[in-house]
C-alpha cells in the first residue's frame, strides 16, 4: 500500500510483468529487493490463507504425500526445458512416483497446470487431491469470502494466482513425502538449460 505513489522505474517494471512473474515473492526477491521489504506477515502467511491450508490438510487427515508439478510456460519452452513436458506427463509422473509413494495414499498435487483433468491417470494409483477440489473454501458462501469482502469494504476479493501459489506451497510443506519437479521428476535445470 505504501508503494502506490512510488514512481521508481525498477518497481514499476517488475510489477508490470505477467503472472506469475509479478507475484510479491518473485518481485521482491529480484532487483527490487534493495527497495522493498517483503510483506510476508501480511500476505504470504495470512491467517485467512493458512485457515484454507489447514482445511485442505485436515481433509486428508494430515497424512498425505505431495508432488510439485511445474508445467505452464516452462513445459512449452523446449529450448530451455527440453525434457520437462515429457517428464511431467501423467504417465511419466506415475512411473516416477511408483517407486517413491505407496499406492492409494492421499496425494496432493501442487501445480500450475491449468487443466483439471490432466492428472486423471494418477487417480487409478492414488487418492488425488488438487487445489481446485477445495474451491468451496474461498467460494461466495465461504468464511474466507465473507471475511475478505468485509475487509475490502464491499467488493469481493479474487482468489488469485498469488493466493493459489501460497496455499499450494504451504500444503506441499505439510506432506509426509514430497516430490519436486526439478531434481526428482526431470533432469532439466530449474532456470533453464545449463543453469544447474
Amino acid at each position: 500500500m505504501q508503494l502506490r505513489k512510488d514512481k521508481s522505474t525498477i518497481i514499476w517494471r517488475q510489477f508490470d510483468a505477467p503472472e506469475p512473474e509479478n507475484y510479491w515473492y518473485r518481485v521482491c526477491e529480484g532487483p527490487a529487493a534493495k527497495y522493498i521489504e517483503r510483506p510476508w506477515t501480511a500476505l504470504w502467511k495470512s491467517k485467512r490463507l493458512m485457515n484454507i491450508v489447514s482445511e485442505i490438510s485436515g481433509s486428508m487427515d494430515w497424512d498425505f504425500d505431495a508432488v510439485h508439478v511445474v508445467r505452464g510456460v516452462k513445459a512449452q519452452n523446449k529450448q530451455l526445458w527440453p525434457h520437462l513436458d515429457a517428464d511431467t506427463s501423467p504417465e511419466a509422473i506415475v512411473a516416477k512416483l511408483q517407486g517413491t509413494i505407496a499406492p492409494w495414499r492421499n496425494l496432493y498435487i501442487a501445480t500450475n497446470e491449468p487443466f483439471y483433468n490432466y492428472f486423471d491417470k494418477l487417480r487409478s494409483h492414488y487418492k488425488v487431491h488438487l487445489l481446485d477440489d477445495y474451491k468451496y473454501l474461498w467460494g461466495n458462501t465461504s468464511e474466507w469470502y465473507n471475511e475478505t469482502t468485509l475487509l475490502n469494504g464491499g467488493p469481493s476479493v479474487e482468489f488469485d494466482g498469488y493466493m493459489r501459489v501460497a496455499v499450494d506451497t504451504e500444503v506441499l510443506y505439510r506432506s509426509k513425502k514430497r516430490v519436486e519437479t526439478f531434481y526428482n521428476l526431470t533432469s532439466d535445470c530449474k532456470d533453464g538449460i545449463n543453469t544447474c
